[in-house]
């Protein structure tokens, strides 16, 4: 509509009745800034590179935001990274290299880049001489464009991160490149960040911030008027720009912890403090509750509530697989790290297995309960208990075998149930000073026909004694077949010769 345009009809002229008509422009001189992201679709950019930039914006600038990526990450990596296998000599090399890529710190780079904007790119530079990994880098992956073919990665370019830089693009080669993307299917080049759902959240909560701001700088400066002059009964009093001044002046000097008087035609109305205030604590609230789900938290973390326990047994679990998918990552992260490694250093018929010092939020000590009491029954393998505690069962069972080579004479929990087989006579002293490893006497006949000769000396007679037989001497209590010295009521062995009546 053209506010500018005449009427055909002639307007009365209004300002001689003490008022003039305001164009219609006015209304529309005002500033639009405040109107113009109204609409909710406006929150959430365009382009990919824009989501991750503003996703980023958001977890350094917003503290909920950072806490709960940061909860993910926690809760999935931890602080530090172990690394063990079955080869001695290949776990020290593998946490010496690890130590200097300081691969740690890189998987908590890569994770973060990937919850927070969606995508994850590594870099690894060789050695000179081809033989190691020189460094392992966390590349900015906004800065990287990527191009797929048939689900492949077939090109890698750096640009430059500022805009107005007229540098070059780099070209990364492939084979040294890794691109991990979340939330997203293969055929995609680009994944989805975990903020993205909590972008129109983010925006109403900095509303809430200003309108909060603005209402504390409303009551903490309010706006006074002055009314100076008027029509006090049948008097009319007028004021000149004397009066005006000379009243300005009288309140502005006036000692606020005192009253002031002042004539009866001068009147203070103060605005700003007066009016409905909105409940800018409990919207907050609700916001920031919106915020943690949609971040993939559960609500009961935030509030302590919840409709049942079902559901937020439900939640937790859903977590948990969250959890899980985060640790995938973090695998095939170091698995890309590794398995190169290892292979330029000749180990590339071995394994290693690496184990996140994690936090986890549920209460898996009843659960690991269950497993154990399912493999007493013998209604689990011992291969599937270990899977579901996250340990490898090859590495184990090699580790079984070596402390079974080398048992250690102070654990009583290793040397005790050998002596208890020795005492009760399921096992001979020879074989288990063989099985402790303590070096045999010269008195002992370490060979397998004397333990064999032995194990038949062991079995007993029924219901006889040594003092039936004939091969026992009563005078020296000692017995020609064991050669031993034996108590006249010990049980008799499968040699006993009974003597005649």
């Amino acid at each position: 509509m053209d506010t500018n345009a005449q009427p055909d009809t002639e307007q009365p002229n209004n300002e001689s009745n003490g008022y003039a008509i305001v164009p219609m422009a006015a209304a529309a001189a005002l500033d639009a800034s405040a109107f113009s992201k109204v609409n909710a679709s406006d929150a959430v950019p365009a382009t990919w590179e824009e989501r991750a930039r503003k996703a980023w914006e958001y977890y350094v600038e917003e503290p909920l935001v950072k806490n709960c990526v940061n909860s993910w990450r926690t809760f999935a990596v931890g602080d530090e990274i172990k690394i063990t296998s079955d080869d001695e000599t290949l776990k020290d090399d593998a946490v010496n290299a690890a130590w200097r890529l300081n691969v740690s710190e890189f998987i908590k780079d890569m994770i973060l880049q990937l919850l927070v904007k969606g995508d994850a790119v590594g870099f690894k530079r060789y050695a000179t001489s081809g033989q190691d990994i020189e460094e392992v880098v966390c590349v900015n992956p906004v800065s990287v464009k990527v191009k797929y073919a048939q689900g492949e990665l077939i090109e890698a370019t750096q640009h430059a991160e500022d805009s107005g830089s007229a540098s070059d693009p780099i070209d990364l080669p492939v084979d040294q490149v890794i691109h991990l993307k979340w939330d997203a299917p293969g055929f995609s080049p680009r994944g989805n960040s975990l903020v993205l759902p909590a972008f129109q959240a983010i925006e109403l909560l900095r509303d809430y911030r200003r309108a909060e701001q603005a209402i504390a700088k409303r009551w903490a400066t309010p706006f006074r008027l002055l009314k100076v002059g008027g029509a006090f009964g049948q008097k009319m009093v007028m004021p000149d720009q004397r009066m005006l001044e000379q009243v300005r002046d009288m309140v502005n000097k006036m000692d606020m912890k005192s009253g002031l008087v002042v004539p009866f035609y001068v009147n203070v109305e103060t605005h700003g403090t007066d009016g409905q205030v909105l409940n800018v604590e409990d919207k907050v609230k609700e916001v920031k509750e919106d915020i943690v789900v949609a971040l993939g938290l559960s609500r009961s973390l935030v509030t302590g509530d919840g409709p049942n326990f079902a559901t937020a047994s439900v939640s937790m679990q859903k977590m948990m697989v969250m959890i899980r998918e985060i640790k995938q990552a973090a695998r095939k992260l170091l698995d890309w790290v590794f398995d190169d490694w290892m292979e330029l250093k000749g180990h590339a018929d071995k394994s290693l297995q690496f184990i996140f010092n994690d936090l986890d939020p549920s209460d898996a000590v009843d659960f690991k309960k269950l497993l154990i009491e399912l493999y007493d029954r013998k209604l689990i393998s011992r291969s599937s208990l270990q899977l579901k505690m996250d340990l490898d069962p090859d590495i184990e069972a090699a580790n079984r075998e070596t402390e079974r080579k080398n048992i250690d004479l102070m654990d009583e929990k290793q040397v005790k149930p050998v002596v208890d087989m020795v005492v009760s006579g399921i096992m001979s002293v020879p074989s288990a000073r063989k099985m402790l490893g303590i070096p045999a006497d010269g008195n002992d006949l370490d060979t397998e026909a004397h333990n064999h000769y032995t194990e038949e000396l062991e079995a007993t007679a029924a219901t006889s004694l040594c003092d039936e037989c004939s091969h026992f001497n009563p005078d020296s209590n000692r017995c020609r077949v064991h050669n031993t010295e034996r108590t006249f009521d010990s049980p008799a062995c499968r040699f006993i010769d009974r003597r005649e009546s």
